[in-house]
């Protein structure tokens, strides 16, 4: 007897809660000047675009990697990524093989990343084309230029 009276205490304990949560919900009443459709526009159907709205997402966006003119036997991971650091292709690459590949991506980017073991060079987008080289700029030195001339003796 004690035991049924305890589990009406609990049923009770969990209705009466329950019934007052979902009887205190009110519906309020949206205010007059807060409508979603205007009585102009009736459907979807009745909307109007600019002829020159360009409805696309994404770009073609082109990268090419030149490769070096000798084989140097070099095979790391190759990673392109947006300017924001999403990484968009992931994969083996000889570095003195060429690359050409184009990729959908989202327009406004204009900078990617090239990353080659670890190395990171950046190019910027220019008419839809990102181009990278595996060959570094470095100032000819003294000690080069003579090395160079003592050699074509």
């Amino acid at each position: 007897m004690k035991n049924s009276k305890k589990i009406r205490l609990r049923i009770l304990t969990l209705i009466v809660p329950t019934m007052v949560f979902f009887s205190s919900c009110v519906e309020e009443q949206l205010e007059d000047n807060t409508k979603l459709i205007t009585n102009d526009l009736e459907t979807i159907n009745d909307l109007v675009v600019s002829e020159f709205f360009d409805w696309k997402t994404t770009n073609e966006i082109t990268v090419n990697i030149e490769g070096l003119s000798i084989d140097v036997g070099v095979d790391q991971k190759l990673s392109l990524l947006t300017g924001e650091g999403t990484e968009f292709f992931g994969g083996s690459h000889k570095m003195h093989e060429d690359f050409e590949m184009t990729f959908d991506l989202p327009t406004g980017i204009d900078v990617i990343v090239m990353k080659y073991g670890a190395t990171e060079k950046s190019a910027e987008v220019t008419n839809q084309v990102a181009s990278f080289s595996f060959e570094t700029e470095r100032e000819a030195d003294a000690l080069n230029v003579e090395f160079a001339e003592l050699s074509a003796e």
